[in-house]
Formats: structure tokens, sequence, C-alpha cells
């Protein structure tokens, strides 16, 4: 609050109405002469005419200052610029893994090998169209194969095999011999760790290597930095001749090409369920599908989440000290969806991870991931071990009373959803107890629901409700329905048909 000639001045009021009453309010203090504020005044009409384009010019002055700041940004492009600031990059969408398993005839002549970045493809019940690859050759030989079943088949697990497309030699530009080249490839998403970069030119072919940052590249290293963008997205980042190599100028008419390989995917369509049939171009492989299911595929990393991680991990600076460390940068390894450290000793840590979406093991890709990530942040003497989480089972029953114009179904829909939201993947965590009370809440919120009683609300398959309404938990549990369908009901009321 300040004064304009011994008048009180709100700088807060940002808004049309506000600027032309105070702008009226002033002229009333200092032109007491001018008595006629009508919306037929030419003052007046002077007055409206400012506080529009105050109103305007204000509007977009305070959505740069909202910009600005992580708590009040909303701009995706703006939170990422802010994030890279800090040495912060939002994660990009996160492959899946599955473990496939392939039958072969059993007359086949062993061994057999699956290459590296042989795809495998499938589509979900919403009618998309996914590619898995093998990231490396898996040699199947007779010591291998289970014994013969129907169809005369032998079965061969697992077949490891990631989710995503494989881009190869795109020519994502050429080089004019300038320092901090920027050069963006042509699709998206781009999974994080798979941009290769070979640069071609009239004395041949050189690979150059992803570096984390290009501040700590000596002026002879062929590298390049990835820097993406708010809808997944990726700029390739040459060096200036201090820190990192410049590519080098062609003559003439030979140019320097700059080729990228790469593989888009990622998200949580690639957890798809148990039994998943795939097919492939081995001719050798029969049949093919995957009795655990994906693991570990995610969305992008969303703006919340970003204003939450990025103070954290800017605190723990890469380095692996405190249990809370080891937590924050093994949620930044792609893959993971929860995770909790323990300590047994000064060197010797526990670290139990879930792979996104899913309560269950890590994959062997997964735990190989988490070690290579921490190689270069934990103390040198200290011992890590990658363990998956204890997984506690919950059994729901209900006796249901439903709304009379609902149709039963409908109701039986509604209440089976709102059950498996309280034991979703995303709503517990390692050894969080659940409530009995929780439950009443959810389900009786429902406008389907007229009245219900919780029967069973136990870890116990044929227990009823526990007799303090809470199911505790260990450290190292976390919960997740026991039935394939999350609750039992009985529905009683509404339409039967």
């Amino acid at each position: 609050m300040s004064e304009v000639r011994g008048v009180p001045v709100d700088y807060t009021n940002l808004g049309y109405e506000a600027l032309r009453e105070s702008m009226l309010d002033i002229a009333r203090r200092t032109l007491p002469e001018w008595t006629d504020h009508s919306p037929n005044d030419l003052g007046v009409l002077l007055i409206e005419l400012f506080a529009y384009a105050s109103d305007i010019t204000l509007y977009y002055q305070s959505r740069i200052a909202s910009q600005l700041f992580p708590a009040t940004s909303d701009e995706p492009e703006a939170m990422v610029q802010l994030m890279r600031l800090l040495g912060f990059q939002p994660r990009s969408a996160v492959a899946a893994t599955v473990e496939l398993a392939v039958a072969l005839d059993a007359t086949q002549a062993l061994p057999v090998t699956v290459p590296a970045g042989t795809a495998f493809l499938t589509t979900t019940p919403a009618g998309e169209r996914l590619q898995f690859e093998t990231p490396r050759a898996t040699v199947i030989t007779a010591a291998d194969l289970g014994p013969v079943i129907e169809d005369d088949l032998r079965w061969f697990l697992p077949v490891a095999a990631v989710e995503g497309r494989t881009v190869t030699a795109e020519v994502a530009g050429t080089s004019d011999g300038s320092p901090d080249q920027h050069h963006a490839l042509a699709e998206k998403p781009v999974i994080d760790g798979s941009v290769t970069v070979t640069i071609a030119g009239p004395g041949g072919e050189t690979l150059w290597h992803e570096v984390k940052s290009l501040a700590a590249a000596t002026p002879v290293q062929r590298c390049f930095a990835v820097q993406r963008d708010a809808d997944g997205g990726v700029t390739l980042l040459f060096g200036d001749g201090v820190n990192g190599a410049i590519p080098p100028r062609g003559s003439g008419s030979d140019q320097v090409e700059i080729r990228a390989d790469y593989r888009v995917g990622g998200g949580a369509a690639g957890n798809v369920p148990p039994g998943t049939e795939f097919t492939t171009s081995v001719s050798e492989i029969r049949r093919c599908n995957t009795p655990a299911g994906g693991s570990g595929g995610t969305e992008r990393e969303s703006l919340d989440l970003s204003r939450d991680l990025a103070p954290r991990l800017y605190r723990a600076q890469d380095r692996a000290v405190t249990a809370d460390d080891y937590v924050e940068l093994a949620l930044r390894t792609p893959g993971v969806g929860k995770a909790r450290a323990v300590a047994l000793n000064w060197n010797d840590v526990l670290l139990y991870v879930a792979p996104s979406g899913r309560v269950d093991q890590p994959s062997e890709l997964l735990r190989r991931d988490l070690l290579a990530a921490f190689e270069s942040s934990r103390m040198a003497t200290s011992t890590l071990r990658v363990l998956g989480p204890e997984p506690a089972d919950v059994y729901l029953s209900a006796n249901v009373r439903a709304e009379p114009y609902y149709l039963q179904s409908d109701v039986y829909a509604a209440v089976t959803a709102a059950a498996a939201g309280l034991l979703a993947f995303d709503a517990v965590g390692f050894g969080e107890p659940l409530y009995l009370s929780r439950l009443y809440d959810a389900l009786q919120s429902l406008p389907q629901v007229a009245s219900l009683t919780v029967t069973q609300f136990s870890r116990d398959p044929l227990g009823g409700v526990d007799a303090d309404g809470v199911i505790e938990l260990a450290p190292f549990e976390l919960a997740r329905p026991g039935y394939a369908d999350t609750i039992h009901l009985v529905v009683e009321g509404g339409v039967a048909r």
C-alpha cells in the first residue's frame, strides 16, 4: 500500500472492476470539481480504457511471475526450465519389462538363439499395439527346455523383453562445425538412456556417447547431452570445444550427418496382464506369453511430483549416505514404483523395491539397473542388497443395500472400484496400516449405496473383521487385494436386472 498525493493505492487490486473503481476513487479525491462519473462521461470512458489495458498487462505480468517459481508454475515447459536450473530433469515415461515364456516344437533342432533386439508384439484390450524388444541375446539349449506337453511343445522361461520400439540411423541433422549445436529427434516419447549417436563424415563414422552434463567434459571428448521437453521430445546438445568436442564440419558436398539410434515408448500400457499372448518373427518360436505379466511401466513424471522431488534430490546431491538418500535416488531409477531402505549397520544397506504399478518382486533387469545406478553414489565400503516387498494380502467382504433406483450390477461395480482404490498400488506405502473406518467412508459415500455392513476386513482369508478395525503391516510389507476381484459383495435392494 502506498499513496498518490495523499490517496492510498492498493496494488493488490488487479482486476478490471477493482482498477476502475480505484481510479475513480482517486479522481473523486484529487479532482472534486469532476462530478459526473456516469458511463456517458468521456473521463469515465478513458478510465475504463486504462483499466482494461492495465488488467490485460497485469494478467500477463502475473502469469510470467507465477512461472518463475516451482510452487506456482503450471506451464509444463516453464517447469522443465526451472527444474533444469536445479540440475533436475523430470523423469520421462518408463518402459515396462516382461519375462516371456516361449514354446518350441519338441523336434526343434537346438540350440536356438533369440537375438538381441528381437521384437515381440501384442495388442492390449483397448486395441493399442505394443512392441517389446529383447535387450540381449538368449540361447536356448536342450537342458533349458521343459518336458513335452500339449501340442508337442517344450517351454523355455524366461526371455527378458522391454517395451518400446527402436529407431535406427535417424538423421537428426548435419553439422556446420559451430559450437553448442542443437539437434532435435523426430519421434517421441524417447526412452531415457536409449540414445546413441554416430557422426558420419568424409573421414568415416565415429561413435559419440551420452553424458549427464557437458560441464565436466574435456575439449576432445566425443559426447553429447540430452535435453528433454515437457512432451517427451529430446534435443541433442553438443559441446563448444571447451566442454565437449564440436562435431566436425563437412567440406563441399560432403556433409557430416548426425545419426541417432534410440527407443520410443514407455508408460503404464506396458504393464500387460498375466497370460498375455505375443507374436514374433522368430520362426522357431511356436507360442509366446508372459506368465507374470509386465511391470515397471510408468507415465512421465507429473508437475506435482517434480515440485516435490526436485528440492529433495537437490539436497541429496547424488550421494547415497542416509536411508532417505537411498530411497530418493532409487525412486529416480526407471521402473521403481516404491522404495524403502534400512541400514543393518554402518556399511550394510537393504533396499526394498517394488516395480511400478504392482506389488511384486523386481525383475533381474531392474535389480541390475539399481545396482548400477548406486555404483557411483554409494560410499565405497558400503554393501547394497536389493530385495522385493513382502506382499500383505488383504481380504474384504461386505453386505451392501443399494438405493432402490440403481441397478445391482452398477452398484456392485461402483463398490468394487471404490474398495480397489483403497488397495491400489499408488494408494499404499511400505508398512502403512489399513483402517476399517476408511473403507466405510469410501463405500458409504457412494450415491448408489444406502447402507452397508463390512463382514470381512482381515489378512486371514477365513477371518472376519479385526477387533480394533486396523490391519497392521510390517515395515517392508505392501498391501494388495487378496481376492482376484478385490472384494466379495452381497448386494440387496436396487434393480435386479
